[in-house]
């Protein structure tokens, strides 16, 4: 994540490329050592902030081999990274644009399977692209849940409450 889109130093293209190589990484390589060593075929993507934006990206980029996604106060435009710039690395890495344009009937079945929750604060700056991204999915009758807690949230002691309450778990 810090040689890619956060990597400012490196040009927008080349943040987008390293972007690539990190899911494909986690496609081709993670993935497969993780299935090896665990049996269960159910796979979850979660993530907080930064990370909600790449189990999302992750998810809605493979549905037919993530089940469920849990996306805590996450931002799933990444154009505020590439300053204007745009490539097909960028526009497949932005679940804000793919998704708006996605008809492949298969991938939106696929979408439609998948349990896909939202959760951000109701004073979080990441909201209203929650909101969006909602929109968006509700326009391919693609069900998920979008909550929006009380206050900021987009902190660790919220997401520990938000994880808890989405996946279950004890102190």
């Amino acid at each position: 994540m810090c040689k890619s889109w956060y990597a400012r130093w490196r040009s927008p293209a080349e943040r987008a490329w390293r972007h690539v190589q990190y899911d494909h990484y986690n496609l081709n390589e993670v993935l497969p050592f993780s299935k090896e060593r665990n049996s269960n075929p159910f796979l979850v993507t979660t993530g907080t902030s930064f990370g909600a934006y790449h189990a999302v990206n992750f998810a809605f980029r493979y549905p037919h081999l993530v089940d469920r996604v849990i996306a805590l106060s996450g931002l799933y435009d990444i154009k505020r990274f590439t300053d204007g710039y745009s490539d097909d690395n960028v526009y497949f890495n932005n679940p804000c644009d793919f998704m708006q344009n996605e008809h492949d009937e298969a991938r939106l079945q696929a979408l439609q399977h998948m349990d896909i929750i939202f959760a951000t604060g109701r004073d979080d700056s990441a909201r209203s692209n929650n909101e969006y991204l909602s929109s968006i999915l509700w326009s391919k009758n693609i069900g998920h849940a979008l909550r929006i807690w009380d206050g900021w949230a987009h902190d660790w002691p919220w997401w520990q409450q938000m994880i808890k309450m989405y996946i279950g778990g004890h102190d």
